[in-house]
């Protein structure tokens, strides 16, 4: 799910009419179908997995994908325990927020039982802060995104980086650039890895 410096996309990006409306959002220069996402305009990847592993950085459709699909972020391949058919999920406080004892948010996509050993071993990040889990269920709520204002002549002025706007915050939508999807995890059971 790691991001390629290969994989790096301008965005261009503009404010335009919205087609059959007067309202205007955020936009590419070049709209393509794809580019929107639960109504927000998600940031372009290339997915050619060229040039150097940017370990700090998620490539963002793969991101999407592993976390609608719960693919581990490790392999690529189911993160769902075939006997409990809960998902493995290692969280760390830079990438959770807690909402109750047993649910919060995330923008890290599931890691497979088989992948955590490897992952804990070998990432910084997890060795310094992290607790694996179960859940039952991960529902989209939000992005992680960058926001934009309108500029003169329909430019973008960045005004944001990594800021949560949830799917139900519509007057943001026409102005943030999505970078990673955000889920709740619910159902959340702490789990002993030895």
């Amino acid at each position: 799910m790691i991001a390629w410096s290969g994989e790096a996309v301008e965005h261009r990006l503009l404010f335009a009419e919205r087609h059959l409306s007067r309202d205007i959002r955020l936009a590419y220069p070049d709209p393509r179908p794809d580019d929107w996402a639960c109504g927000i305009l998600r940031a372009r990847s290339r997915q050619d997995r060229r040039g150097q592993p940017l370990w700090r950085m998620l490539n963002v459709r793969r991101q999407w994908l592993a976390m609608l699909g719960g693919l581990c972020q490790v392999c690529g391949m189911t993160g769902r325990d075939p006997l409990t058919g809960r998902v493995w999920w290692v969280i760390t406080e830079t990438a959770f927020r807690a909402m109750s004892r047993d649910s919060g948010l995330t923008n890290a996509p599931p890691t497979c039982l088989a992948c955590i050993p490897e992952s804990l071993a070998h990432c910084p990040r997890l060795r310094k802060s992290s607790a694996v889990y179960t859940v039952t269920r991960a529902e989209p709520v939000g992005v992680l995104a960058d926001t934009f204002t309108p500029g003169p002549e329909g430019t973008a002025i960045h005004t944001g980086h990594n800021v949560y706007v949830g799917f139900d915050e519509f007057a943001m939508h026409t102005s943030c650039l999505a970078l990673q999807l955000v889920v709740r995890l619910e159902g959340m059971r702490r789990e002993p890895i030895s």
